[in-house]
Order: structure tokens, then C-alpha cells, then sequence
């Protein structure tokens, strides 16, 4: 019986070329889920982004204005979301995706007998979309703003900038402050 030698070291060759292309054809199916899974945010929900403005009538846009120091609070909860931060001109709530208004008391300083008086309190109204990001990521929260409603002991008006809280970075309410303009 004589034995052919030169075929093993052929099938042996074809063999190892296939291992190569098993390995990428895994990597290719598993490498998308794992890129996936790394752009997912932890956010289930878009904030909305207000910037607080004076409105100067001998200049062509609102002036940019920073609070001293600002304390908001979500009403119907003990959430502090700004405790009496310094140096603010923009601030990011987070909306209730689970409702479709959301209200929060704004505290400004002063002395401490009647600080709990200097308060204001802004409500939004808004529709939930509910988004799918992906099988990966799941859904987050989107709103279309409807109507803001506020009390006006240091807020003079508030203005919709962008009615669509989506995922990006623009600013959604512009707040004017009641400013004597010999403060500023």
C-alpha cells in the first residue's frame, strides 16, 4: 500500500486558508453591534436649553446676561437642579417624558427672611415623540414645545426660540429678566 503524502499537505493548506476567512467573517458580524453599543448616551431624554437675555432696543440682538447667583428647582419633586449656582446665562432642564408639562420654581438671592418669596415659576407644555435611536440604543425623548407659561416677579417674558427639542445643541427659550438698565 503506498501513500500519497502530497495531499495531505494540500487539504492541510486549503484548511488554513479557511481559518483566516472564518475569523474575519466573525469579526465582520460581531464588529457593527460592539461600534453600536459604543455611541449609545445615557440620556433617555433631550433637556431643554434656555439662555436668560436682555433685550437692549439700540442693539441689533439680546444681550447675553449672567445671574449672581440662581437656584432651580423641579416642582413636585426635591430634585435641585441649580443650587445657587454663580455666574449664570444658560441653563438645561429636564422635561417629565412621562407627562406632557413640566414646572420649575426659580429662587433668586436675598435676605434670608425673604428669600423664599423671591421666587418664579415656569411651566412648559409640550408633546412627548418618543424616538428610536436604534435595536441597540433604544428610545429617547423628543418634545415639541406648545406653550410656556410663567409668573413674572423677576421674569418680564419669555420667548420660544426653536419649538423642537431634539438632539442637538440650540438654545429652545430665551428668558428677559425684569433689568433696570441703570443696573447693567
Amino acid at each position: 500500500m503506498k501513500r500519497n503524502f502530497e495531499k495531505k499537505p494540500i487539504s492541510y493548506s486549503i484548511a488554513l486558508m479557511h481559518k483566516p476567512l472564518f475569523i474575519i467573517w466573525f469579526l465582520f458580524l460581531l464588529l457593527p453591534s460592539c461600534i453600536n453599543e459604543e455611541i449609545c448616551e445615557d440620556v433617555s431624554t433631550v433637556p431643554v436649553r434656555i439662555g436668560f437675555y436682555f433685550d437692549d432696543q439700540d442693539a441689533d440682538q439680546p444681550i447675553l446676561l449672567a445671574f449672581d447667583s440662581l437656584k432651580v428647582q423641579g416642582l413636585g419633586n426635591d430634585s435641585i437642579i441649580y443650587d445657587y449656582r454663580y455666574n449664570v446665562s444658560r441653563i438645561e432642564l429636564p422635561l417629565n417624558s412621562n407627562d406632557q408639562s413640566s414646572t420649575f420654581l426659580f429662587y433668586y438671592p436675598g435676605p434670608p427672611e425673604i428669600a423664599h418669596l423671591l421666587v418664579d415659576t415656569v411651566q412648559f407644555f409640550y408633546e412627548v415623540n418618543p424616538t428610536l435611536i436604534s435595536m441597540e440604543c433604544g428610545f429617547v425623548s423628543f418634545f415639541e414645545l406648545i406653550e410656556v407659561k410663567h409668573s413674572s416677579f423677576f421674569i418680564d417674558s419669555i420667548a420660544i426660540e426653536d419649538k423642537l427639542i431634539i438632539n442637538n445643541f440650540e438654545e429652545h427659550i430665551k428668558i428677559f429678566p425684569l433689568v433696570d438698565i441703570d443696573d447693567l
